[in-house]
Parts: structure tokens; C-alpha cells; sequence
């Protein structure tokens, strides 16, 4: 039987237990066995009641819960790389789709290791569809890699089947295009059709397969890619499979001001309402960027116990806006911290997107809200542990939780001065930074130690990368690049009559009268 203890100055063991203070254990530590917490207190008390293997740390470090990404693509070599510049979402999602093929296996091996040292034991992966003739071989190859890093997963596909280029019905849009056009373009996305039976049989497989394995660090959830882009019926048979599997929902939503508008457009009311009208929504059901909401909908989605998943470098860069976390936390909502594979600066750093939220939803003016540090953190553990469905058991170091946790050199931290009296939390939130990472554990098991991967040789995960894209681009990919690029001119003329509204935004920075 494996035991550790590890051992900081300061034990942050729950985050955020009000908007400005946390629960936190000044020279602590954490005892556990075969990955299970068995204690946590002061560290003398640990030392002389608990015989372990090994001890970690000590104090000149600080002890966090493992962060959870709540909301993940998996992209690795980010779109950016490839040569997509960011872009409004509309058009952006069309410079994806000439991006090299790649080995997904190495991809999912490289973005964990980015995510794993910068602090993050588990992620919400959300797996592209893909047609059902590789989906599986796709899906299995991406949970190797997962499973060789070791990152605990809230694994789900999303379905998308309509509307896929415009919010408008596929064939419509095709119509209107030159006949070369609307032939490569309809021939492309008949390549990634997936029918709603292969869709939930790939679920029931997977669900089946790592469900009641107390072992897995795997969970299964279900996605429709998004309201617009699913059926009604299909939202509803997502919603029935989940009751019937106890299994969380994972949706995109309002992510940009023309998905919001396409809701006013189709149903006479936001997409939130939508969802609401047909009782989709729940506690079961987390929902990424949530960015358009009306106060209406944040109503609506506290009364549900809904989470938003917020993406504040993902929303900055493809120019949708900020989230109304301010409003969202003030009425109950939970509300998690993801990257969603865009992060700022393409590096899946859970540390950075804390920091960056943390300023981003600083409101000007004596008597406006501002995000604390407590408030980010919590966005980013227990708060984000919720929709994985693993709520009790990661977001915080506590007796009976698998023991997923971080070490931060304390020292490089504070040097070459930093007064004591700062917060511990505050101190992360201001000065942290990935490098500060010494020692990542999941489940008892070291993965990090002094700031590097060790589970495998990550030098040779970067150079089986190189090589791979040191290839020619393959004919399949360049002409979808061709596609995207000829397609990006219409996409933009059927937008121009949209965003119209004049729209009051939820937090005001500055003002042109």
C-alpha cells in the first residue's frame, strides 16, 4: 500500500467558502493512502499519528486542490498553430476545418501534459464528432492518451446535425451558393454525418464500459453540441438517457450575440427560454461560455441549477464578449473556470485563465462587484468538480476524496519580497504563475515533480509531434481549406443583416457620451 504525507506552509483545503476567505491550514498537511485522503491538519499532528512512505513538500510550499478544467477541446497543437487566426466565432470555426489531420493519441498526450503541469488533474474533454466509422477508433485513442498522462477526464462527443456552416438549415444555405461550392461543401459535411442512434450507442458503450469502475478516472457524459444545432427531439432523448443513466449533460451556449439572436429569430425568445420551455435544463447540466444572457435567463438558470462554464480567454479572442459572472455568482449560479482549448496565450494554463477572470470581472466604481481571488480559485476546484459528476470527490483536499493536488514553490512565489500579512489565495491569484508548479499528484500518484512531466518522456511526445507535421499537408485537408476559405464570403454576407439590436451590456467599463 502506497502512503504519502505532503506537507505546506499553507494548506488551501476548500476554496472560496465565502466570496473572500477560504478554508486554509497554516503549516499543514495531507495523509493519503492508495490516492484516498485519509487526513488532513496540522502537520505535527500528521507526522506523529500517520506512518508514510514518503513526505512531500514542506514549508516553503503551498498545498492546493488539482485544478479542473471545465470546459476542453483537447487541441494540442492549437488552431492558431495550424494558422487560424482568431476571428469572430462564426468565421473562425471555418479556418478550423483545413487544419492537418493528426494523431490523436499524441495530441491528447500533449495537452494533458501542458494542462498537468500548470496545475490541473482533471478536464471536461469535449471530443469533435466525427463519422461513425472512426469515431470510436478516435474516441478510444484520445482516452489512451488521457489514460497514459494520467489527467482524471469528464469525457463526452458532441452531436452537432444541422446548421452547421450558418444558423440556418444546411440545404437552404447550400442553395444558395455557386453549384461548385454547394458540391464540395454538401460532399464535406456528408463526411462527418453521425445519426442519432450511432451517437447514443457509442454513449451506451462507454458509459457502460467505465461506469461503477471504482478504478476509472473516467466519466461519460452526454453533448449536444448546442440548441441550434440539434433538434428539439434530440435535446429532449439527451435529457431522457441522462434520468435513465444518471449521467451529466455537457452544452454549448449563447457563446456568441448571433447565437443569442438566431434564438429571438426561430422561437421568439433566447435559447436559455428555449431550453427552459422544454425542461431541458437541471442540475445535471452544465453549459459552456454562456456569454448573451438576459437577466431573465440568469433567473433562469439559478432556478434550474444549471452551471455555466465560463471561458474568459476563448470569449476575448473570438470576439464574443464577457460573461456576466458577476450577476451569475450574485444569484446562486455555479459557475466553473475552462480554458475550452483557446486559451491566452495556447497553453491550457488553468493558473493564467484564474488570473485573467479575476480581473476581467473587476467592475469600475467604489460600489461595484469585483471577482475576489477566493471566488476564481473555486471557479476553478469545487465549483468545476460539480458538473464532472465528481463533486465528492475532487475541488477539495478533505477526508475521503481522491487525493489530486498540487505543490507551489512558495519561495519562488514571494521572492524577491512579499509583505506577510498578504492572503495565501490572494498571493496565487496575483503572483502565481505555471513555473511555480513543483509537484502535481493525481489520485497518489506523483505525475509532476520539480515542474517537469515524468510518466513518460515528454521530449519524445514533442518530437513524434514535429515529425508529424513536418509531412506535407494531405490533399483531403488542403481542399476543406480550400472550402473554408471560399465558403467564408458567404458566410459573412448572410451575417451582415444580424447584430442589429442595440444591446445594453451587463458590466459598462466606459462611455462615448
Amino acid at each position: 500500500m502506497s502512503t504519502s504525507i505532503i506537507r505546506g506552509k499553507y494548506v488551501i483545503c476548500e476554496a472560496g467558502t465565502d466570496a473572500q476567505t477560504s478554508r486554509v491550514i497554516s503549516d499543514g498537511a495531507v495523509f493519503q493512502r492508495d490516492g484516498i485522503i485519509e487526513a488532513v491538519g496540522p502537520y505535527e499532528e500528521l507526522k506523529s499519528t500517520h506512518q508514510a512512505d514518503e513526505e512531500l513538500g514542506g514549508p516553503g510550499f503551498v498545498v492546493m486542490p488539482g485544478l479542473v478544467n471545465a470546459h476542453h477541446h483537447g487541441r494540442g497543437v492549437t488552431t492558431f498553430q495550424n494558422g487560424c487566426i482568431d476571428d469572430c466565432l462564426e468565421t473562425w470555426i471555418l479556418s478550423g476545418w483545413g487544419r492537418r489531420p493528426y494523431d490523436h493519441y499524441l495530441m491528447t498526450l500533449y495537452t494533458s501534459i501542458l494542462m498537468i503541469e500548470s496545475g490541473t488533474t482533471t478536464t471536461m474533454y469535449n471530443h469533435a464528432q466525427t463519422p461513425a466509422i472512426g469515431l470510436n477508433d478516435d474516441v478510444s485513442e484520445v482516452l489512451r492518451g488521457f489514460a497514459d498522462s494520467g489527467m482524471r477526464t469528464a469525457f463526452s462527443v458532441y452531436f452537432r446535425e444541422r446548421n452547421r456552416v450558418v444558423y440556418q438549415d444546411d440545404d437552404q444555405f447550400m442553395s444558395s451558393l455557386p453549384a461548385d461550392l454547394s458540391t464540395s461543401l454538401r460532399k464535406f459535411l456528408a463526411a462527418v454525418d453521425l445519426s442519432e442512434e450511432d451517437y447514443f450507442s457509442v454513449f451506451r458503450g462507454l458509459h457502460q464500459q467505465y461506469s461503477g469502475n471504482a478504478d476509472s478516472k473516467v466519466t461519460v457524459l452526454l453533448s449536444p453540441s448546442n440548441v441550434h444545432w440539434v433538434s428539439d427531439d434530440f435535446l429532449l432523448r439527451t435529457k431522457e438517457e441522462a434520468t435513465r443513466t444518471n449521467s451529466a449533460i455537457h452544452i454549448h451556449l449563447v457563446e456568441s450575440p448571433y447565437q443569442k439572436e438566431y434564438g429571438l429569430r426561430t422561437w421568439g425568445h433566447t435559447p436559455v427560454e428555449h431550453l427552459n420551455t422544454l425542461g431541458f435544463l437541471g442540475p445535471e447540466v452544465s453549459c459552456a461560455h454562456s456569454v448573451w444572457l438576459t437577466d431573465q435567463d440568469i433567473d433562469v438558470m439559478a432556478q434550474t441549477g444549471a452551471t455555466v462554464c465560463h471561458n474568459p480567454s476563448s470569449n476575448l479572442r473570438l470576439k464574443n464578449g464577457i460573461s456576466p459572472v458577476n450577476a451569475l455568482l450574485g444569484k446562486g449560479v455555479n459557475v466553473a473556470l475552462g480554458t475550452d482549448s483557446t486559451a491566452i496565450n495556447d497553453d491550457d494554463d488553468m493558473i493564467q485563465e484564474m488570473r485573467l477572470a479575476a480581473k476581467l470581472h473587476r467592475q469600475p466604481g467604489l460600489d461595484q462587484p469585483a471577482l475576489s481571488s477566493h471566488q476564481a480559485l473555486r471557479m476553478a476546484t469545487s465549483n468545476a468538480a460539480r458538473p464532472t459528476s465528481l463533486q465528492d470527490k475532487i475541488g477539495t483536499l478533505e477526508t475521503g476524496r481522491f487525493a489530486d493536488l498540487v505543490l507551489l514553490n512558495l519561495n519562488a512565489m514571494t521572492e524577491p519580497y512579499t509583505d506577510d500579512g498578504l492572503d495565501v489565495v490572494d498571493l496565487l491569484l496575483y503572483r502565481g504563475k505555471a513555473t511555480h508548479v513543483d509537484t502535481v499528484m493525481i489520485q497518489g500518484e506523483v505525475v509532476v515533480k520539480d515542474g517537469r512531466f515524468i510518466k513518460m518522456d515528454r521530449a519524445e511526445v514533442l518530437r513524434e509531434i514535429k515529425e508529424q507535421f513536418a509531412r506535407p499537408m494531405e490533399g483531403q485537408a488542403l481542399e476543406a481549406k480550400k472550402l473554408a476559405h471560399g465558403l467564408t464570403p458567404f458566410v459573412e454576407e448572410f451575417y451582415k443583416d444580424w447584430g442589429k439590436a442595440d444591446v445594453a451590456p451587463h458590466y459598462g467599463y466606459n462611455s462615448r457620451v
